[in-house]
């Protein structure tokens, strides 16, 4: 039996966290002895860290990484844990801190030794007081953390063709889709989608449903989806909007609801683990994201059949039928003017056999192939 290490920042309901948690779920457990190594502080416990450990893996927390004091822990933690066991493999899943963790991995002896990319670009986005030297040190970090990574690991994978060029520039590695359980965002028949809706928060006169997915960060963009939806407010009025998660830019998105007079129909929901009943509510997604490696809520909302409406910066890879790209560039205004449009026009269907290669099982076949070299 092999023993696997996995490093991820937490077990939350972000993409990155959800994907591995997915990974948990299938993998062939009988051959692999499992243990995950969190950026949480000890007592501190995730939304899912429950569901990890009733499969009978150990999960270890390491420190959080909200002080430079605490990195310097967290390091320090890993090490001593590392130091202590024989691992057969590292798989690591904290963008580029990757660097930090497989580094320390390959000083203690693991043979193979993954990074796993998921993202395009950096979601630091100093501003303020020394933002311009606060930039000068993430473009540090940055080529840094990218070096380390080529020199401390055996595997290289990548959850699309832009993430894999911006860890790995022109070194080659292997495109690894985030999986996900295609077949449980279809929902039975007897789903009361009306029902669900109104206990979300909607008053049951809505048309459409619009939902995003996602943390409430700069990334996300959503301030921007928040004008969106007030334009398109003085065009219809028979629509809700659903925001999922939370995040930094969740009070400046519910203040600026407030400012433009539609917070009345936006329903911000925190986080959740019910996605896949909320987007069977809804019959449109909304991803206006300033950068993305592969989004993995934009192939859930495919996989229940909504359309999807995205910036133009989201990776051709995401698409398998039911995405319409629009320009980042564009206003407000002509986002609403385009997503009006959309809804209008009749509902289509997901590319079944592209779709197919996002599920899980397709997704662990791949990573089970790796570790058993």
């Amino acid at each position: 039996m092999k023993k696997i290490v996995f490093f991820s920042h937490g077990l939350s309901a972000n993409g990155i966290e959800t994907f591995l948690v997915n990974v948990l779920k299938n993998i062939d457990k009988s051959k692999y002895d499992i243990t995950v190594v969190i950026a949480i502080d000890e007592g501190v416990e995730c939304l899912h860290e429950k569901t990890v450990t009733d499969m009978g893996i150990r999960v270890i927390h390491a420190s959080d990484l909200n002080a430079p004091i605490k990195k310097l822990v967290y390091i320090k933690n890993v090490k001593k844990f590392l130091s202590g066991e024989h691992f057969d493999i590292a798989h690591s899943n904290m963008d580029l801190l990757n660097g930090i963790t497989l580094t320390i991995a390959k000083r203690c002896g693991i043979p193979v030794r993954i990074c796993h990319a998921h993202n395009s670009k950096s979601q630091y986005n100093p501003t303020g007081r020394f933002a311009s030297l606060k930039r000068f040190l993430q473009r540090v970090y940055s080529r840094t953390m990218k070096k380390l990574i080529l020199k401390s690991t055996t595997e290289r994978l990548a959850c699309s063709d832009v993430a894999a060029h911006y860890f790995y520039g022109s070194v080659p590695s292997t495109l690894i889709y985030n999986g996900i359980e295609t077949k449980s965002f279809k929902m039975p028949d007897d789903f009361d989608r009306k029902e669900y809706s109104l206990s979300l928060g909607a008053d049951g006169t809505e048309k459409h449903m619009i939902v995003s997915v996602g943390r409430l960060s700069m990334q996300k963009n959503p301030i921007f989806a928040v004008e969106v939806i007030a334009e398109l407010a003085k065009k219809r009025n028979d629509f809700k909007y659903i925001w999922v998660g939370c995040g930094e830019l969740e009070n400046e998105a519910k203040s600026r609801a407030k400012q433009l007079r539609v917070f009345d129909r936006i329903i911000f929901t925190g986080v959740r683990t019910d996605v896949r009943e909320i987007l069977a509510c809804c019959d449109c997604f909304l991803m206006p994201s300033l950068f993305e490696g592969l989004p993995f809520s934009l192939i859930e909302a495919q996989a229940a059949g909504l359309r999807c409406v995205v910036s133009d910066v989201v990776t051709e890879e995401a698409n398998v039928g039911l995405v319409e790209y629009f320009p980042l560039e564009n206003s407000a205004k002509q986002w609403a003017e385009f997503i009006s449009k959309k809804l209008d026009e009749p509902r289509k269907s997901a590319d079944e056999k592209k779709l197919g290669e996002f599920d899980i099982s397709h997704t662990v076949r791949q990573l089970e192939e790796i570790y058993d070299r």
